[in-house]
């Protein structure tokens, strides 16, 4: 039943009111209807636009409803664990925290109504359901386990408010230490008080008490952000004891000690800690590195059994800074030549560097840094043909930011494993690349038909690593981007299998990458795995395929039906020219079977235990497909009038041997400084964010052969080097960044001033923090005094946070300003008591109860579900399917009012000329019957089937039509008579108007209307 309505747009509502308007235009425009069909007509328009303006005005049912949904957020977190005491049973045992949660949680249900439900998250590192609201038991719910290395009780607040139910009134309890290590609960309150569901949910809460007895943690390290190089700066450690406790105190620089005064050089410094905080100061030669990273480790001293005398939590021991030095940064080369070999070929570009006085490290492309901390250590970055799978999303990622927000250079140079040889086609690096990777058709043979073959069984839906992300999921993402590397000319085939396979994409050239590679991403997991059937299929569609090479990629991560058959079928496919690469996922797949099928395939068998390296694994086993994208021919460079500073002074070179292909990027942004004779772009630069971005499509060794004896080599090449390279600007200031003292929480400030030393004002001051898992947000510094600006964060991450700012005055960008701050991990036990203020204030916000967790064991628990300051519930129903359901009905009642004279069948003249003509059709039907006995028999045989084929009802019928075509012709008639009679009154007003009448006319006239009027 329907209660009182309300509307969410009221005003709409004044939309029925053009049914006045409507319904006059409707009884003119149908004229020719009868009366009663024309007001029909207007009721149902009427009707029909007062459901649409309902709907339009969102009309809904309210209702209201005692109904109470009461979540029970339980706090699972390391802290709460490790350090409650919940006292002991009746048998003395230990009350354990799961064993507390289930009776507390059997108490909370006996006082609950038939209509009450209840609900239950656990939370630790993340919120997760245990138990959605429900009218069931849910004490006995096994809780889900979650990772206790921090609290997010804010995140657990939200989950739980989204969990009420609209029909009810809601109630969460929390149980918790209070130590949120992530996010601000007191903010997701606030947003539940000022929130939509029309009456604010009620949070009471559990505070557990404990206060750490014994416990040491190193608090923070302190290093000065910049510092001279090669001078001694001074590095504090800031540590506190819960009680009195000894031990060793280390400090390591880039995981080398350093001496820290101790007994021993090397062996760290001894120390007693008295209850309290203590700052130890150590001071370090900087030398000549650009970037120094500081850890502090402190080491109680154990007892006999082993243990710590005064330290229950290992976690919170240890801290992190660095220091960055002003001094000219070294060149990275990431060697894919010779994997840095000394004496190998990817030594030939580093050594003439070194020889014109460049600082060089060489490096293999997997040891390239991964945070922008450790590249401010560079001014430029050279890739030597360096493939794509060389480097993972992350060091991809940073080369992108270490150009854009750092200003580093960053130099690529070809190869037979570079650019779209290397598979850097669709990766996150291209956005950058100052050339094109895809080649037009007449300069790409096709070369490769590839049919990749995934598992989508039942297994491969598994979470990995216990992130949210699937092994489908990342197999589907890594085959995905394989396929977007590929060239157009390519033929791409893909195959799903379980129980049985399905070609999700037919064998066919890549001219649509994004779609495949979207249908590769939706394929999802289900059923058994049987390996064989997709095989032979694969193997059907590459048989008679036109390409010069011709593979499978197979990836499983189980054992397939029929396992001993597999190698034949490779060798088969093998004997047709396909070759068959296995990519083995996880410990559970069948990596003998796998390796054997490769080898009597002729391809390759990669294993791979954590798939989140997949990505660069498919892209390493599609790579070795395809032919080289490279031309190698002698050809003599052209070196272009575009006043480039890579090429100042240089008119010509010797000649190379070969270069990788691209092709021009149409960006009036970028220079191209030299090219092959043919067309193809050889050197080319631009400017990306803050630094800059080059690419020489030849090498510097081998293609470069008779570069090597040219006097110009190492001037051409520390040219390109030092216009590349950061330029070694002063910073405008000093920023720096400190946590509070709950570590969840930032303070950044830049100070900022001229060379003269007076503040700089009115800066705008962006900055971008990059978090330690590859994320990034931007934040905006803003002026609080003379040169001053600052931003306040949240990092709850444990790891270094990066911030860059990138001042600028009056829009002309300056040199950017990096710090880092470092959050320590083991966040949650760094606070050795528990937080019931911070508890009660939730509380209080919302008009929540205070318990106490004896209390609710207790044989007088307070009831949970009790509707004190609740007030009942309104329940809202939609209206709008029930609206739109009638506006449908009456639409095609008014369509039929208006098509279909249905006003006759209630017409009683009409009705009256029905029944005189059905009787007269029966009156000539028996007149024929009639006449048909008086004829004789041979006249009889035509009547007789007429008769026959017209039975009595026939004739009704047909009497009944000729009726109403009768009838309308009579009502035409009628209609004439009366128009012609107007006409005639006319001619009369008129005659009689006239000065001269004819008595003639005038007799003929009014004979002629006595006619119309007989006959009328």
């Amino acid at each position: 039943m329907l209660g009182p309505l309300t509307f969410e747009r009221p005003m709409l509502l004044l939309l029925a009111v053009l049914a006045l308007p409507l319904g006059a235009i409707v009884w003119y425009a149908f004229a020719s209807m009868s009366r009663l069909r024309r007001s029909t007509a207007i009721a149902l328009r009427t009707v029909l636009l007062t459901l649409l303006a309902l709907t339009l005005a969102g009309a809904a049912s309210v209702r209201q409803t005692s109904s109470l949904a009461t979540i029970v957020i339980l706090d699972r977190s390391g802290s709460l664990s490790r350090y409650a005491d919940l006292g002991r049973n009746e048998l003395g045992e230990t009350v354990s925290l799961d064993g507390a949660a289930a009776e507390f949680l059997a108490r909370a249900q006996e006082s609950r109504r038939a209509d009450d439900m209840l609900g239950v998250i656990a939370v630790g590192a993340s919120p997760r359901v245990a138990a959605a609201p429900s009218r069931l038991d849910v004490a006995s719910r096994v809780l889900p386990e979650v990772e206790g290395s921090a609290t997010d009780l804010a995140g657990a607040i939200r989950l739980a408010a989204g969990l009420i139910p609209p029909d009810a009134a809601g109630r969460i309890v929390v149980v918790s230490d209070g130590l949120a290590t992530t996010g601000d609960p007191r903010r997701a309150v606030e947003a539940l008080v000022a929130g939509d569901r029309g009456e604010p949910i009620t949070v009471d809460v559990v505070p557990i008490d404990f206060a750490v007895e014994r416990e040491v943690i190193v608090e923070r390290v302190d290093a000065p952000p910049r510092a001279a190089s090669g001078s001694v700066v001074p590095v504090r450690v800031q540590l506190r004891a819960a009680a009195p406790a000894t031990g060793t105190l280390r400090l390591l620089r880039e995981g080398r000690e350093v001496d820290a005064n101790g007994p021993l050089p090397g062996r760290g410094r001894r120390i007693t800690l008295e209850a309290g905080t203590r700052v130890e100061l150590i001071e370090v030669d900087l030398g000549n590195e650009r970037l120094h990273r500081f850890e502090a480790v402190f080491e109680p001293d154990l007892d006999d059994a082993g243990e710590a005398v005064a330290d229950r939590s290992l976690e919170n021991n240890r801290a992190t800074a660095f220091t960055l030095t002003p001094a000219a940064g070294s060149v990275l080369v990431l060697d894919g030549v010779s994997a840095a070999e000394p004496t190998g070929a990817g030594m030939t570009l580093p050594n003439a560097l070194r020889d014109v006085g460049l600082e060089v490290e060489v490096a293999v492309p997997a040891a390239m840094p991964r945070s922008l901390v450790a590249m401010q250590s560079h001014d430029l970055v050279i890739l030597q043909n360096v493939p794509a799978d060389a480097l993972d999303e992350t060091q991809q990622a940073l080369l992108e930011d270490y150009a854009r927000d750092l200003g580093g250079g960053v130099l690529f140079t070809g190869g037979p494993q570079a650019f779209g040889a290397g598979g850097w086609k669709g990766s996150a690096i291209e956005d950058i690349f100052p050339l094109r990777l895809d080649l037009p058709d007449r300069l790409v043979i096709p070369e490769a038909a590839i049919v990749i073959v995934l598992d989508r069984s039942g297994s491969m839906a598994d979470s990995v690593l216990g992130s949210a992300r699937s092994q489908q999921e990342i197999a589907g993402e890594a085959a995905a981007r394989a396929v977007e590397s590929l060239e157009a000319t390519d033929l791409v085939g893909v195959i799903s299998f379980s129980s049985t396979p399905t070609t999700e994409v037919k064998l066919g050239p890549n001219s649509n990458p994004e779609r495949t590679a979207s249908r590769i991403r939706g394929i999802t997991s289900n059923g058994g795995t049987a390996l064989a059937p997709a095989m032979r299929s694969a193997q059907s569609q590459l048989k008679d395929a036109e390409a010069k090479t011709k593979h499978v990629i197979i990836l499983t991560d189980g054992r397939s039906q029929n396992a001993e058959i597999l190698p034949m079928i490779a060798e088969a496919m093998r004997d047709d020219g396909i070759r068959v690469s296995t990519i083995g996922v996880g410990d559970a797949s069948d990596n003998d079977t796998l390796e054997r099928v490769a080898q009597r395939g002729g391809g390759t068998f990669y294993s791979v235990v954590n798939p989140n390296v997949l990505p660069r694994v498919f892209l390493r086993a599609v790579r070795v497909v395809r032919s080289p994208l490279v031309r190698e021919q002698p050809f003599q460079p052209r070196v272009l009038p575009t006043a480039s500073p890579l090429t100042a002074g240089v008119e010509s070179t010797p000649g190379l041997d070969g270069l990788t292909l691209t092709r021009f990027r149409d960006d009036p942004g970028i220079i191209t400084a030299m090219a092959h004779p043919e067309g193809e772009p050889l050197l080319a630069h631009w400017t990306v964010g803050l630094g800059q971005v080059a690419a020489f499509t030849s090498d510097a060794h081998e293609w470069a052969e008779l570069w090597l004896d040219w006097p110009g080599y190492r001037g051409f090449w520390a040219q390109v080097a030092r216009s590349l390279s950061r330029p070694d600007e002063r910073p405008i200031g000093e920023l720096t960044a400190s946590l509070d003292g709950s570590g969840a929480r930032a303070s950044i400030r830049l100070a900022a001033e001229d060379e003269a030393g007076t503040p700089l004002d009115l800066l705008s001051v962006p900055a971008t923090v990059y978090a330690p898992d590859g994320t990034t947000r931007d934040v905006r510094l803003l002026q609080t005094g003379p040169g001053l600006y600052s931003a306040d964060l949240g990092v709850d991450l444990p790891g270094t946070h990066v911030i860059v700012a990138k001042p600028a005055l009056a829009g002309d960008a300056l040199p950017p300003v990096i710090t880092a701050v470092n959050v320590p991990a083991g966040a949650e036990y760094r606070r050795l008591r528990s937080d019931r203020a911070a508890l009660e204030s939730l509380a209080a916000a919302t008009g929540g109860d205070v318990y106490e967790l004896s209390d609710l064991l207790g044989e007088n628990a307070p009831d949970l579900f009790a509707r004190t300051g609740i007030r009942p519930r309104e329940a809202r129903t939609p209206l709008w399917p029930l609206l739109l359901g009638w506006s449908v009905v009456v639409f095609l009642l008014d369509v039929g009012t208006r098509r279909i004279a249905w006003d006759r069948l209630i017409d009683p003249e009409w009705r009256r000329e029905i029944a005189a003509s059905t009787a007269r059709a029966d009156s000539i039907s028996a007149t024929r019957i009639r006449s048909k006995r008086d004829q004789p028999v041979s006249d009889r045989a035509p009547v007789a089937a007429a008769t026959a084929a017209l039975s009595d009802k026939d004739a009704r019928r047909v009497a009944s039509e000729q009726a109403s075509k009768r009838y309308e012709a009579q009502r035409e008639r009628l209609a004439a008579i009366r128009a012609k009679r107007d006409e005639v009154e006319k001619g009369d007003s008129a005659d009689s108007a006239a000065d001269e009448p004819s008595s003639g006319l005038l007799a003929a006239k009014r004979r002629a209307r006595e006619r119309f009027e007989e006959l009328e």
